[in-house]
C-alpha cells in the first residue's frame, strides 16, 4: 500500500450535480454537519500513515481541501513527518492558497477538477480557470518537479461540450500548444501541455450506492456481510491495496470511494493504522479482491470494481 486518503474536511464550497454533497452537510443552513478535522485527528493520522510504512497522502474523499482552515500547517506536518502529499482541488481557492502549495516540495502532484466549473455561471467559470491557469504558469517556474492534471472527467456528457471546447482553447492560447480536443479514449485519457502540466480526461463515473450497512455502536466496524448466494459476484478493487481512506472523524475505510463510511474498518481515533489495516474485516476483503470477489454490500453496488480484469 503506497497512499492514504485523508478527508481534512467534507466541505466544499460548490454544488456540483455528479458529487454526492447531500449526504456530506456542504450546503450552509442544511441542517446537516459540515466537518473539519482536528489537528489533533490529523496528527494522528500522519503518525498511522508512518507507522504503516506508507509515503503518500491525499488530502480529499470529498469536500474540498483548501477550505480547511489549518491547511498550510497540515502541509508543515507532511513535510515534517517525510510524507509526500497530492492535492485534488476544485480551484476556487488556489489564489488564496497557492503560495502554501508551491513553497511545499512535499506537494508532489496537483489535481484540478476543472469539470466542476462547467456548471457554473460564465463569468465565475472563467475567472476561476484563469486563476488556475495562472497557477500553473508559476509552478511550472517555481516548481518543474510537480505533477499537474487540469482534469476534464465529463467525457461523454453533452451539457459539458461548450465548457470544454473553451476549456482546452484557453489552455493552448495561455500554453501555445495545440491540445485537441475529441481524442479520448480509454487507454489515451492523458495530454502532455507543458513540463510536468497535462491535460486528463475521462468519463464521469456514479459513485456507489448509499445504502447504510449496520454498524458496531461499541467499535464502529461493520458487521459481516451475509451472502445468500452460492457465489459472490464477479469483481476486484485496488482498495487495500494500494490505498485505504480515513474520513473526517477518524473512521478508516477500505475504499477511496467509500465517503459515507459504509466500509469502516475501525477508527484512528483509538487505533493504530496497522492494526485496523490488518484487521479480520480488512483481510477477508483484500482476500475477496484477490480472488476476484466482491464480498461487501457496498462493493457489489459500484461499477468501478467492473472496470478491473481478472
Amino acid at each position: 500500500m503506497n497512499s492514504v486518503y485523508i478527508e481534512i474536511t467534507n466541505a466544499c464550497n460548490l454544488h456540483c450535480s455528479f458529487c454526492p454533497s447531500s449526504d456530506c452537510g456542504h450546503e450552509a443552513g442544511s441542517g446537516a454537519s459540515r466537518s473539519f478535522m482536528p489537528s489533533a485527528l490529523f496528527e494522528k493520522c500522519i503518525a498511522g500513515t508512518v507507522e504503516a510504512g506508507i509515503e503518500n497522502v491525499y488530502l480529499h474523499v470529498l469536500g474540498e481541501p483548501t477550505l480547511h482552515p489549518g491547511f498550510a500547517l497540515f502541509l508543515k506536518d507532511i513535510k515534517a513527518a517525510g510524507l509526500t502529499a497530492t492535492l485534488t482541488t476544485n480551484g476556487t481557492t488556489i489564489r488564496r492558497v497557492a503560495h502554501h502549495i508551491l513553497n511545499c516540495p512535499a506537494v508532489r502532484q496537483v489535481n484540478f477538477s476543472t469539470h466542476a466549473y462547467a456548471e457554473l455561471p460564465p463569468d465565475d467559470a472563467h475567472g476561476y480557470l484563469q486563476d488556475v491557469l495562472d497557477f500553473c504558469k508559476m509552478a511550472l517556474a517555481a516548481r518543474p518537479d510537480m505533477y499537474i492534471n487540469l482534469r476534464l472527467w465529463n467525457i461523454g456528457v453533452t451539457t459539458a461540450g461548450d465548457w470544454n471546447e473553451f476549456a482546452i482553447s484557453r489552455i493552448n492560447e495561455t500554453f501555445n500548444t495545440q491540445v485537441a480536443p475529441g481524442n479520448f479514449c480509454s487507454r489515451h485519457k492523458s495530454f502532455p501541455i507543458a513540463g510536468r502540466l497535462y491535460l486528463h480526461e475521462d468519463s464521469r463515473f456514479e459513485w456507489p450506492g448509499t445504502s447504510k450497512v449496520t454498524a458496531s455502536a461499541e467499535h464502529g466496524q461493520s458487521e459481516p456481510a451475509e451472502v445468500t448466494a452460492s457465489k459472490y459476484p464477479a469483481g476486484t478493487c485496488h482498495a487495500l491495496d494500494t490505498h485505504a481512506a480515513i474520513l473526517h472523524d477518524g473512521r478508516v475505510v477500505a475504499c477511496c470511494l467509500d465517503y459515507s463510511g459504509q466500509i469502516t474498518l475501525g477508527n484512528i481515533a483509538n487505533q493504530g493504522l496497522p492494526e485496523i489495516l490488518g484487521s479480520p474485516a480488512a483481510r477477508n476483503l483484500r482476500e475477496g479482491f484477490e480472488k476476484h470477489e466482491l464480498r461487501h454490500p457496498f462493493c457489489q453496488k459500484c461499477s468501478f470494481c467492473k472496470r478491473f480484469g481478472k
